[in-house]
């Protein structure tokens, strides 16, 4: 095999595939990408058995052949490179030479047998559904803040994936904070349910920043599968196998309390609460009377207290209520409404925070704390 590639383009190839592969398995051929050469065309692929990337761009092939390359070791070496072109080159069947284009810098590295790497997957898709890529990628930002890391409730440790219709939605919840987003897809699809892994959805939203390029959902029931495709790229994922609990029964339908809150405000001020704990934690208390929210919080070591009030739209009955300030800052910060409403009931039940505006499909839930 001998290729002549463009530096920046397979470094920003090889940077989006590289996630996938694996820097722990005791399978050494997981380290490393795939690298399939014919018809002028490179076909990057990489792995852990959980997740796989595969990417195909334009190159110059004087040769066609497979090979399988260290993985990180590839992309730190290409990343050095000051030269517009490189030559990757066979040397042996254990070794490549990697040249730049006027032949000062020269790289030998180790290869593998193409035999010994995983097979691309080649999966039946049993149901379908397309979306914007652009719409996909904020979906999972919207989302991701409230994924459990709790792995005793696994089926929370990820991504829960629904559609209907031509409307989908995405959910996360770790029993303590909820995230729903809901949009059109770009055309009516196959009904899917899916709890795509966080992993996954991280690379996921990494991997198809850039791509303009709407995304083709594939879903493999039997082989409990789905893969995202768009443009030269595929994303496969394994799937959290399990029943996701019922959302929806979460979600406050009512709220009494709806309280108009600008959303940079009540950011500001529930740092400066978190800022006296060193527990991130640490409840905050949210008191709404006479259209103030007054915040305030003690440390658990009594070494420091604190109160911040802002202005808010509120005539009703006062309510005090506690929260995790994590839970609020987090959510805030995914909304892009310059005002919020808080909409509370009691101070035992769940708040619910949406835009003012409307205009963003997002609803955040929050459960209440003991201050």
């Amino acid at each position: 095999m001998k290729l002549n590639l463009k530096t920046d383009e397979v470094l920003n190839v090889l940077s989006k595939v590289l996630p996938a592969a694996s820097t722990r398995s005791t399978l050494p051929s997981l380290s490393h990408f795939l690298f399939e050469a014919k018809d002028d065309k490179l076909k990057i692929y990489a792995t852990d058995l959980e997740i796989g990337i595969e990417t195909t761009i334009p190159v110059d092939v004087e040769k066609e052949g497979t090979t399988t390359i260290p993985a990180k070791r590839l992309y730190n070496i290409v990343s050095v490179i000051d030269s517009e072109t490189i030559t990757l080159k066979k040397v042996n069947e254990s070794t490549y030479k990697i040249t730049d284009n006027d032949g000062k810098t020269t790289f030998n590295i180790k290869c593998s047998n193409a035999d010994d790497f995983p097979k691309l997957p080649d999966l039946k898709s049993e149901k379908k559904a397309q979306i914007d890529s652009d719409l996909l990628m904020e979906s999972i930002n919207k989302v991701i803040v409230s994924v459990s890391k709790d792995e005793s409730r696994y089926v929370l440790c990820g991504v829960y994936f629904e559609s209907e219709g031509d409307s989908f939605n995405m959910v996360s919840t770790d029993g303590r904070k909820l995230s729903l987003y809901k949009n059109k897809l770009k055309e009516k699809g196959d009904n899917i349910k899916a709890v795509i892994p966080t992993n996954a959805v991280n690379i996921l939203s990494k991997t198809l920043k850039d791509e303009d390029n709407e995304v083709s959902i594939n879903l493999n029931i039997s082989e409990n599968q789905i893969d995202f495709r768009s443009g030269n790229t595929v994303v496969y994922s394994r799937l959290i196998e399990g029943d996701y609990p019922n959302y929806k029964q979460v979600i406050p339908e009512k709220t009494d309390k709806n309280i108009t809150i600008d959303t940079a405000d009540l950011l500001l001020a529930t740092k400066k609460m978190m800022a006296v704990s060193q527990e991130v934690s640490h409840p905050v208390t949210y008191t709404f009377k006479n259209n103030k929210l007054i915040l305030s919080s003690q440390s658990s070591d009594d070494i420091g207290s604190g109160s911040s009030s802002i202005d808010i739209e509120y005539k009703g009955k006062e309510i005090e209520i506690a929260f995790n300030p994590s839970f609020i800052t987090n959510t805030l910060k995914v909304i892009k409404s310059e005002k919020i409403i808080l909409g509370l009931t009691t101070s035992i039940n769940p708040g619910k925070i949406t835009a003012a505006s409307g205009e963003e499909n997002y609803i955040g839930v929050i459960m209440p704390m003991r201050p």
